[in-house]
C-alpha cells in the first residue's frame, strides 16, 4: 500500500517542470487540485481559435487530449484548448466511481502512472488542469474564466450537471466505446457488455451529454471495430479490449474538432445534431479496425494520434 499517492502525483509533475504551480485551495470542492503548466509551456498558445474543455481521463482521454494537441501545434490561431479536467484516482476523497469504472484493474503504482500521464499532457499542451469535483461553485467559477465554446468528454468519472451542460454554445459531447446506437454497452462497463454478450464487433459512439447517462442524441459514430482474435475466440480482459477500442477515437477526434472549427468561422451557432464520421473512415482504417486483435495481453504503452488522423484544415 502507498502512503500518500497524491503527493507522489505532484512530486512528478513538478520534477519535470520547475515552473509549474499547484493549487491546493479549490473552495467548496472536497478534494483535487488546480494546476497550472510553467511559461515555457505556454508560449505556443495564441489564445485565438476555438476555445475547447476536454473533461477527460485514462487512456481514452489522454489519446484524446494529444490528439487536439498536436492539431492546435499545427493551426494555432484556429484551435485553442483553454482546460483539461480530469479524474484523480490517485486520491481517496475524490468521488469518481474508482470501484465500478476502469480503474479498479490497476494497483495504486499504476493508477498514479496513468494520473501523472494524463495531467502531464494538459499542461504541455499549456493548459491549467482541474481534478476536483465540478458540481461545485469553485468550478462554475472556473470554467466561466475558461469560457470554452465547446466541451469534450472522454471516459470522466463524475455526474455533469445543466449549468455545465449549459455553457458551451457549440455543445458538448461524449466520446463512449460502445454501439449506443444499437442499445449496448451503456454506463461504466461497455467492455464487460462485449464480454458478457460474446460480440463481434462494437463501434465508438458521440453523443450530445446530457444528465442522463450515454443517452443523449447520437451524433455518429465508427466503423466496426472488431473485437475478436484471429481464431475467432473472445478475450475475457477488459483492457485488451479497451487497447482495441481506443483505436478510432483519434480519427473521430480530429474529424469533430475540425468541423466544430468550421461551423464556427462561418458564423453558425449551436450544437452539430449529426455527422457521419463513418463516411470519412478511408478503406485503409477500416481495415485496420477490422483486423483482429494481436495481443493476449494488455500494452504498457501510452497511446499516440494514428497515421490516419487527418489534421489539414
Amino acid at each position: 500500500m502507498i502512503e500518500n499517492p497524491e503527493e507522489i502525483v505532484d512530486q512528478n509533475l513538478l520534477t519535470d517542470e520547475r515552473g509549474r504551480r499547484i493549487q491546493t485551495d479549490l473552495g467548496d470542492s472536497t478534494w483535487g487540485q488546480l494546476i497550472f503548466p510553467s511559461l515555457v509551456e505556454r508560449q505556443a498558445k495564441t489564445n485565438d481559435g476555438l476555445r475547447v474543455v476536454i473533461f477527460g481521463s485514462y487512456l481514452l482521454g489522454y489519446l484524446l487530449t494529444e490528439t487536439l494537441h498536436e492539431f492546435e501545434r499545427q493551426h494555432p490561431s484556429r484551435l485553442n484548448m483553454v482546460g483539461l479536467v480530469t479524474d484523480d484516482p490517485a486520491s481517496p476523497a475524490a468521488k469518481i466511481s474508482v470501484k465500478r469504472r476502469i480503474w479498479r484493474k490497476y494497483d495504486q503504482q499504476e493508477t498514479i502512472h496513468l494520473e501523472t500521464a494524463m495531467i502531464e499532457t494538459g499542461l504541455k499542451s499549456g493548459v491549467p488542469v482541474y481534478t476536483g469535483a465540478v458540481k461545485t461553485e469553485y468550478f462554475r467559477a472556473l470554467l466561466t474564466t475558461w469560457n470554452p465554446d465547446v466541451i469534450l468528454v472522454c471516459v470522466f468519472g463524475q455526474i455533469i450537471d445543466e449549468p455545465i451542460i449549459n455553457y458551451p454554445n457549440l455543445g458538448i459531447y461524449n466520446f463512449h466505446p460502445a454501439d449506443l446506437l444499437a442499445g449496448h454497452g451503456a454506463g461504466p462497463q461497455p467492455y464487460q457488455d462485449l464480454i458478457d454478450r460474446q460480440a463481434n464487433t462494437s463501434k465508438v459512439t458521440i453523443h450530445q451529454l446530457t444528465t442522463d447517462l450515454d443517452s443523449g442524441p447520437i451524433l455518429g459514430q465508427s466503423p466496426p471495430v472488431n473485437v475478436r482474435f484471429a481464431d475467432g475466440s473472445m478475450t475475457d480482459n477488459v483492457l485488451v479490449l479497451d487497447d482495441k477500442m481506443l483505436q478510432p477515437i483519434d480519427v473521430m477526434g480530429a474529424l469533430l474538432i475540425k468541423t466544430l472549427i468550421l461551423h464556427q468561422e462561418a458564423g453558425m451557432k449551436g450544437a452539430i445534431h449529426k455527422l457521419d464520421f463513418a463516411r470519412h473512415f478511408k478503406p485503409e482504417i477500416r481495415e485496420w479496425l477490422m483486423k483482429p486483435i494481436a495481443l493476449t495481453t494488455p500494452s504498457h504503452s501510452l497511446p499516440e494520434p494514428s497515421e490516419y488522423v487527418d489534421f489539414q484544415l
